[in-house]
């Protein structure tokens, strides 16, 4: 069994060598019964701590990896579900390095009927059957479609309509030479990353952050500087500190309905951070996944990018969550040189999104069929979140959350620091319940006993069941 360290990973290292003899024992390497090294062998080995040791087979044994046998040692366990068959033959693969050092519990491989892990919109609320319609009328007209590879830079026809819609929501004044259509707005993240980012960079990012944003970064080799928020978003007092000693090329914020804790990034912070990006000169990278998604209060906060003189701010808009998540479209728009960068990046990276899905989605923008759409998607996504802290208030002795305006996410902490949430995870997947575990939005230690509902995925019905079922065994705690 060969462990390999990543010492300037932001990855805690127990992380790395748990979640390393977990994938060998899932892919047949490590058999049942077997025998692991002992703490201090192992230690010695990858010249760690014991005590970095000891953490990382607790969180095997915690998982249901290993049996801890106390005076004989640890031992793989007899039932472990393996993810897939292995060909033997393929055994030397599990020896290779791998750039992936992201945990690979936070990925989760089976669909439950309770997901709460998801932030995705139940599909009965999406127009599927519109976009459908859509798709089949267009490869009536021209079946040429599909072999057509469209302009890296995405189809003229949805960058002009993208462009009026970001005025009349989002107050944003642009042009279509301006905007780049991505395959989602996770691949907008990682252009950014590929075409501003190398290795040792230093970017800031909010503490939690978006966990998709995180596995970019971390497995780019950037160093990650977490910065903590307040009910105004970002701090940006401790921004300017970071600068001071960092000198960061990069900020990634999700300001509005901020991923995963609901927040919102006040106006006046807004400008503080286009303030700051001017006096330290960084790139700002704004994340605008729910801004369409309030509730009680009409829309109230402008893009960072709307402050923005100097072009210091790089703007994602996701289409995908509202829409369809399978269309995989997203805006991004910049200003000055790095437009040409980001270009260069997309053309080596998939010569161009689909034409196809680009094209089923103009009707949709170019009449108020969009507008009518959000209007309901937010009423339906206001009855899950109010039905979602109605049921979790009945442990509020437990759990501290705070109601939020819009999005699709409740960000829950318990009052105690020593919760176990994958013990609470591994009985919620008994019951059929899945959420997303607090530690998959920190890149760093935390002690915060924290995980995410996503109230967007399932019925009212089901978001009702399965909360009840989650908070009984809450209340068990």
């Amino acid at each position: 069994m060969k462990i390999q360290i990543h010492k300037k990973s932001t990855v805690p290292i127990y992380l790395q060598v748990s979640t390393q003899i977990a994938g060998s024992i899932q892919s047949g390497l490590l058999l049942p019964n077997e025998k692991l090294p002992s703490l201090r062998i192992l230690a010695e080995e990858l010249s760690i701590s014991v005590l970095t040791v000891r953490k990382a087979y607790k969180w095997l044994e915690t998982n249901g990896y290993v049996t801890v046998m106390p005076g004989k040692g640890v031992f793989i366990s007899k039932k472990v579900k393996k993810t897939s068959q292995v060909d033997p033959s393929n055994n030397w693969q599990q020896t290779l390095g791998i750039n992936i050092v992201r945990s690979q519990y936070l990925i989760n491989r089976e669909q439950l009927k309770y997901d709460f892990s998801k932030a995705v919109v139940y599909p009965r609320l999406l127009p599927n059957k519109f976009l459908a319609d859509e798709m089949q009328k267009l490869l009536r007209e021209d079946a040429s479609i599909l072999t057509t590879y469209g302009p890296v830079q995405g189809d003229s026809e949805l960058r002009t309509e993208i462009i009026k819609h970001l005025y009349e929501f989002q107050k944003i004044r642009s042009k279509a030479e301006n905007l780049i259509i991505t395959s989602g707005v996770q691949q907008g993240i990682d252009l950014v990353a590929q075409a501003l980012l190398k290795p040792g960079d230093s970017i800031i990012v909010e503490s939690p952050c978006y966990g998709g944003a995180l596995d970019i970064f971390i497995n780019k080799g950037i160093h990650i500087i977490p910065v903590e928020m307040d009910e105004e978003g970002i701090r940006s007092d401790i921004i300017e500190d970071m600068c001071i000693k960092f000198t960061p090329k990069l900020i990634y914020v999700n300001p509005t309905f901020q991923n995963p804790t609901g927040i919102s990034m006040s106006n006046g912070r807004r400008k503080e951070l286009i303030e700051l990006a001017q006096q330290y000169q960084f790139f700002i990278l704004e994340d605008d996944s729910f801004s369409d998604i309030y509730f009680e209060k009409a829309f109230q906060y402008y893009p960072i990018k709307y402050y923005d003189q100097l072009d210091h701010v790089i703007y994602i808009k996701g289409f995908s969550k509202t829409l369809a998540p399978g269309v995989r479209i997203a805006a991004m728009l910049a200003n000055g040189p790095v437009l040409e960068w980001l270009l260069a990046v997309k053309a080596s990276m998939d010569v161009g999104s689909p034409l196809l899905t680009q094209k089923a989605i103009l009707p949709f923008l170019r009449t108020d069929r969009m507008r009518s759409h959000v209007e309901k998607l937010r009423i339906a996504l206001q009855i899950r979140r109010d039905t979602s802290v109605e049921i979790l208030s009945s442990v509020n002795d437990q759990l501290n959350f705070r109601i939020p305006d819009g999005g699709f996410n409740l960000w829950v902490t318990f009052h105690k620091t020593n919760v176990d949430i994958f013990n609470l995870l591994r009985k919620a997947n008994h019951e059929n319940i899945s959420f997303l575990p607090g530690v998959a939005c920190f890149n760093n230690n935390t002690d915060i006993s924290s995980f995410r509902i996503s109230y967007s995925l399932v019925s009212e019905n089901d978001l009702a069941k399965g909360l009840e079922k989650l908070r009984n065994l809450i209340k068990q705690i």
